[in-house]
């Protein structure tokens, strides 16, 4: 027996509306004129007895054919449908309907904030604003409330202050795998 090749099954996704992240068909046609570049296949996929013809809708020209998939058709493209992708992190963000960033999709209140300070100072003989930044994650302590887990230290720039914070959150992390280490071994 005669079966179908991977262009006509791809023609029988189409026809159903059929792709990776839509697996439920929702449309049942394919209308193709004569010379289309596809008939041949449309034609074999018809033999196969996959598709089957209807007449064209009133608004198409009427020389046309609509092709339309069978119940073997539709089964042999709903098993042949690929295995959707693994869903990423980002995609799990998308799929969320949560109001909130990627950077707090992905840590939460964990997210480090940025914080910007003001002066205005005399500098080389001019008054002028000067800005500095800090960068700080945050943490709850139902005794003593908010507090600054770990911060980095004042900057004049904030790539200087997220280098800053980058080294205070690794001796944190160092800390606290120190402390975890002591606590199995007693």
């Amino acid at each position: 027996m005669q079966t179908a090749t991977a262009q006509q099954i791809a023609l029988l996704h189409h026809t159903l509306g059929l792709r990776v992240d839509q697996r439920g068909p929702y449309r049942n046609y394919f209308v193709a004129g004569p010379g289309h570049h596809d008939m041949p296949d449309l034609e074999a996929l018809e033999k196969l007895g996959l598709m089957a013809r209807g007449r064209p809708p009133a608004f198409c020209d009427q020389d046309s054919i609509m092709f339309m998939t069978t119940d073997a058709g539709r089964a042999l493209a709903l098993d042949t449908l690929p295995d959707p992708p693994k869903r990423t992190r980002y995609g799990e963000y998308l799929a969320e309907e949560g109001n909130c960033s990627f950077g707090e999709f992905l840590c939460g209140t964990r997210l480090p904030k940025l914080e910007t300070q003001r002066d205005y100072r005399q500098v080389g003989g001019r008054w002028r604003y000067v800005y500095r930044h800090r960068m700080y994650r945050g943490a709850w302590d139902g005794v003593h409330g908010h507090y600054n887990e770990v911060q980095g230290e004042w900057a004049s720039t904030k790539k200087a202050a997220k280098a800053s914070y980058k080294a205070a959150l690794k001796v944190h992390q160092q800390a606290q795998r120190a402390q975890a280490q002591e606590g199995q071994q007693q």
